[in-house]
């Protein structure tokens, strides 16, 4: 068979680029389509006959959108939390978080949950993610708790931070209980039991995944693919403290530690040239596996589903077993083609966009990206910086790389 090609710094560092990018790619390709239930004919009618093809502006008026039931003061929809009375003044969406945006949630219009979006824009979660980013860079590479909440509450409570329209539950639920409950930050996370167990939950993880990757890679020396059996866990374990600074959800902490050791599989897994095998299949029975879901089945369509993890999960795998398949992913523009197609399903798309986007462009490598997948980008000499900021911490290749071979690993 064809010779492995080893892993050395240099692909690591290629697929870790390529992976943010994809991640920013399939977020902001899905955007116009997030939650659209009514599949490719509600596409169309919206975004013309070819749907969606390229990034491009959300519409800004959506019938039925869950946006106007949604309650801008808490989690889930409105009718489930008047439990604060009326003697309030402030508002959560409007005065706490997402700034001036509570005339968009006004249960009397129908508006799209990121109405307010140029094309190519990163949603609320991806903005979240660069803020995570930008902490793990000044951390030397590592994932600060504290550090990482205080830069999400700063960020959460700042005018002008993003421009995204919609708050997810677990962030409305955060802040009305900083706000209204005068909680510690460190209390805030929370679950209504609905609405916090969801996809949109693994996209933190996912970078902390990266970072914790390559740094216990870096640390090792890339002599081998391989790290040791603590390294992996303290990569699991980190993931699932990411989950846990912005909701309680023990499930979405188990599933945040399954991911990781997919995306420590989608760095570190060589690529067999001129092999027809897919030799992302492993890893991706094992993450069913482990997370208690049926083998992933390549050949079936892209399907719909809503946020919840349970839900959306076995899509996801699905997606991810057939676009890892060699036929697709050697084609430079398959990533594209991919992330695409997750536009033109709607449903929950646009945090699956990420994840999907987080694998497949590990399995790509930045040397082989589509020039239209960064180029459409809205801020994209900025995300280019952050991401080179990212990668050069985490690979341990900044001026202070002395200090972290002193700390504990």
């Amino acid at each position: 068979s064809a010779m492995s090609i080893t892993p050395t710094s240099k692909m690591i560092e290629s697929r870790m680029r390529s992976a943010l990018w994809g991640m920013f790619s399939g977020d902001a390709l899905a955007s116009p389509t997030h939650w659209y239930y009514g599949g490719f004919p509600q596409i169309q009618s919206d975004y013309g006959r070819a749907g969606i093809t390229g990034y491009t502006r959300p519409v800004t008026n959506l019938p039925g959108s869950i946006l106007n039931k949604s309650d801008p003061n808490g989690g889930g929809r409105r009718s489930f939390s008047s439990k604060f009375g009326n003697q309030k003044q402030v508002t959560i969406i409007g005065d706490v978080i997402n700034h001036g945006k509570l005339k968009y949630w006004d249960p009397k219009k129908s508006v799209h949950y990121h109405a307010t979006l140029q094309a190519g824009e990163n949603t609320l979660e991806m903005q979240i993610a660069r803020v995570l980013m930008k902490s793990i860079a000044v951390n030397d590479g590592r994932f600060d708790e504290d550090h990482f909440r205080k830069a999400y509450v700063d960020f959460m409570t700042t005018e002008g931070s993003h421009s995204d329209t919609y708050a997810s539950t677990c962030h409305r639920m955060f802040f009305a209980n900083m706000v209204f409950e005068k909680r510690d930050p460190h209390l805030c996370p929370d679950n209504d039991g609905h609405n916090v167990d969801t996809i949109d939950g693994l996209i933190l993880p996912s970078i902390t995944a990266l970072a914790e990757t390559a740094r216990h890679l870096s640390v090792s020396g890339y002599d081998s693919l391989d790290v040791s059996v603590e390294s992996r866990k303290a990569i699991q374990e980190a993931a699932a403290r990411t989950a846990a600074i912005t909701r309680s959800s023990k499930v979405l902490e188990k599933s945040s530690e399954v991911w990781a050791s997919l995306m420590y599989a989608a760095l570190v897994t060589p690529t067999n040239n001129g092999n027809s095998k897919n030799e992302m299949e492993q890893p991706l029975r094992k993450v069913a596996q482990e997370l208690g879901l049926g083998n992933p089945q390549p050949n079936r369509r892209d399907q719909m589903s809503a946020c919840y993890l349970s839900q959306s999960l076995p899509p996801t795998l699905d997606m991810l077993y057939k676009y890892t398949e060699p036929s697709f992913l050697n084609d430079g523009a398959g990533i594209w083609k991919a992330l695409i197609s997750n536009a033109n399903v709607g449903g929950e798309n646009v945090h699956r966009g990420a994840v999907l986007g987080a694998v497949l462009g590990a399995r790509v490598g930045d040397e082989n990206l589509p020039q239209e997948l960064k180029s459409g980008l809205y801020e994209r000499e900025l995300l280019e910086k952050e991401i080179d900021s990212f990668v050069d911490a985490v690979m341990q290749k900044t001026e202070n790389v002395g200090k972290t071979t002193v700390k504990e690993l």
